[in-house]
């Protein structure tokens, strides 16, 4: 792969390429931030238009590689789920209370739907006001977090 991030002096990140000129203060995005966190990377204008598309980090030089993960980590906010202390679930709505590595949280989730199983086991709850949370899968929650969401599943 040929290409080059830097951060410019007003903290922009810049796409360079051979033959092409830079484009300033693009985005990293994942594609499959789910199920292949590591895969299909994309490199956006800051209009949204994708520029490049990286198919597998790990063929990325560490250098680069370590500028991309920085800044995906910047620009994702998905609190990880780490303890589940209840789940009430009444009015046709769930109420969760968790404990989050952010800290705690509560929220309300309005739809069964809003609830996916990943394919590694993980799950993404969407709450109400369409934040994203990651729950880590049954067998490694502990057996009060499991108990609660198993009676959801």
């Amino acid at each position: 792969m040929d290409f080059n991030l830097i951060e410019n002096e007003k903290g922009q990140l810049v796409l360079n390429r051979p033959g092409q000129d830079d484009s300033v203060d693009v985005r990293v995005r994942r594609a499959f931030p789910w199920s292949m966190p590591g895969r299909f990377v994309s490199i956006r204008s800051s209009e949204g238009k994708e520029l490049f598309l990286i198919e597998d980090l790990a063929t990325v030089e560490s250098t680069q590689r370590a500028v991309i993960t920085r800044w995906l980590e910047q620009q994702s906010f998905v609190p990880h789920i780490t303890r589940v202390h209840d789940v009430d679930v009444r009015f046709g709505y769930q109420q969760w209370r968790v404990e989050t590595d952010r800290g705690p949280a509560e929220f309300r989730v309005q739809e069964r739907e809003d609830i996916r199983f990943l394919n590694d086991g993980r799950f993404s709850i969407k709450d109400a006001d369409g934040n994203v949370y990651e729950l880590k899968s049954l067998i490694e929650l502990d057996a009060q977090s499991r108990r609660a969401v198993e009676a959801l599943l």
